[in-house]
């Protein structure tokens, strides 16, 4: 009898069992689509900052959200990841080898990645070679979708950029940039007659001395091209390049110093970047420095210049907690930060999420994984994704880069771009565009103009300045209300004191333009 009940439980529970079994689940997939993601291991742009958390992150949310939907069924992701060869030193043999590995070996069917440019050229041949749609995360080199898609269209049809956007136009971006400080905010302050027909102010030029540079030197240095570029108000007095790996940076700052420059455009994307703007600091320059500087995008990049980097502007993908689709992108940030251990996004992250997202959707709307199918889908001059953390708009070119059209102070279409931010009181606030509900206004280091309580910048201290900082009056680095030239006293908070102090210089004017 005894034995009999427990023959009768035991074959209850192979019941339960079969019947749970039976039931559809969020862990029940048909089949997995593997993506290989492949970039700079040993740099942030990798990780913890960079692209190697962000797929993993959007991995884990496509596939707890029951996978990715086809026509016959729900698939996993499964990533696989590769090291570019790009760190210490550039080695685009052994990239080509691990992109082969990640699509005979690890059997990916989609690649993203690609850092340095001086490896991904390798890798586009060999994904091309095996017919694997890669995704371009990183690399802004133009040649790399201009001389391959646009040259041979069979050979290069499955090669697309997700981020970011392409050299050229980050280098508009920086152009439209300081197009707009130079108008709005530094002519009335330093305009002077230089001889040309308007008022100009002086513009210093310093960048690595790096073969990627070579071009944007040229069309920032001379006399004949740069102000069709910087506009009519830049009167280029200075340009250098200092060697990769320069850690002294003062010869080249002592000579914008004399060139009484007011504006410095620099462009690093190695770490002499972050020596020049510790230096920059310490010899109080008088150039307000805009550009690109990829260790400047780091989040540690203000404690290891020990602050020196407050006011300086560059491009970077976002600002920090930059909210560009509220409740999406903040959501992101936060989301990253508790992955990482408080480590913030930088640009390659941003890419990988996007990427990974958008071609998820572009999987959903074919049904399929075909490649031809989703080639076609994206080639749709209809096409356009749904909202992604960075932009509310996203498309490809004809040579299947990622479109941008909007470069200077407004953002009124939505599609993807660069911005502009300048580090203010620890964090990276956008100061273009400058339209944004977020954007923040450029802020002057107090060396170069030292009537603090003059808000506005014009010359005197009145009503309009006491207007500004009531504005502004109690709010905090990362407020939506918050503004640096608000806070006089460098407190970090915009209070009654801040307000006494400007009404205690009510009154005062210095003569504009300043020397």
């Amino acid at each position: 009898m005894k034995e009999k009940a427990i023959i009768g439980m035991v074959i209850t529970a192979l019941i339960i069992v079969a019947m749970f079994a039976a039931l559809p689940t969020k862990g029940q997939f048909v089949g997995q689509i593997k993506i290989g993601i492949i970039g700079p291991v040993g740099l942030p742009h990798w990780s913890p900052a960079g692209m190697k958390e962000a797929s993993e992150m959007a991995a884990e949310e496509i596939n707890a959200a029951g996978g990715v939907h086809l026509a016959d069924g729900d698939y996993e992701i499964v990533l696989a990841f590769g090291d570019e060869k790009a760190y210490p030193t550039p080695n685009p043999t052994d990239a080509a080898l691990e992109m082969e590995r990640l699509i005979t070996i690890e059997g990916c069917e989609f690649i993203m990645g690609g850092f340095r440019s001086e490896v991904t050229g390798a890798m586009i041949e060999v994904a091309m070679d095996y017919e694997t749609p890669f995704f371009i995360n990183g690399a802004s080199t133009d040649e790399f979708l201009t001389e391959t898609i646009a040259v041979d269209y069979e050979r290069y049809k499955y090669l697309f950029r997700v981020n970011p956007i392409n050299s050229t136009m980050l280098f508009k971006t920086i152009a439209g940039a300081a197009q707009f400080l130079l108008a709005a905010k530094l002519l009335p302050l330093y305009g002077h007659d230089l001889g040309g027909p308007n008022p100009q102010v002086k513009v210093a030029v310093v960048m690595e001395d790096l073969k990627w540079t070579e071009t944007m030197y040229f069309y920032l240095t001379n006399p004949a091209v740069y102000p069709a570029v910087l506009g009519p108000y830049a009167n280029v007095t200075y340009a250098g390049r200092i060697p990769d790996g320069t850690t002294d940076c003062s010869p080249w700052l002592t000579d914008v110093i004399n060139s009484e420059a007011r504006l410095l455009i620099h462009i690093f994307s190695g770490v002499t970047g972050v020596p020049f703007i510790i230096q920059w600091s310490a010899m109080n320059v008088q150039a307000l420095p805009l550009g690109i500087n990829v260790m400047a995008q780091l989040q540690t990049h203000w404690d290891t210049t020990g602050g020196a980097c407050e006011y300086e502007g560059m491009l970077s993908t976002l600002g920090t907690r930059t909210p560009v689709i509220p409740g999406v992108t903040d959501v992101f940030w936060d989301n990253f930060l508790a992955k990482t251990g408080g480590a913030w996004p930088i640009y390659t992250a941003y890419g990988a999420y996007n990427g990974m997202n958008l071609l998820v959707e572009a999987l959903e709307a074919t049904g399929t994984k075909d490649k031809d199918t989703l080639l076609a889908h994206f080639e749709d001059p209809a096409y356009e994704s749904s909202a992604t953390i960075t932009s509310p708009r996203t498309k490809f070119t004809s040579i299947h880069d990622v479109f941008c059209n909007e470069v200077g102070p407004y953002w009124t279409e939505g599609y993807a771009r660069a911005q502009v931010v300048q580090w203010l009181a620890s964090r990276m606030e956008t100061v273009s565009p400058a339209d944004q509900i977020y954007s923040k206004k450029w802020a002057i280091p107090p060396w170069m103009y030292s009537l603090i309580t003059d808000l506005n910048y014009d010359g005197k201290v009145d009503i309009k300045d006491i207007a500004t900082a009531a504005k502004a009056f109690g709010t905090e680095p990362g407020k939506a209300r918050w503004e640096k030239e608000a806070d006089v006293n460098f407190d970090g908070k915009i209070d009654i004191r801040d307000i006494a102090s400007i009404a205690k210089d009510f009154g005062k004017s210095v003569t504009l333009p300043l020397p």
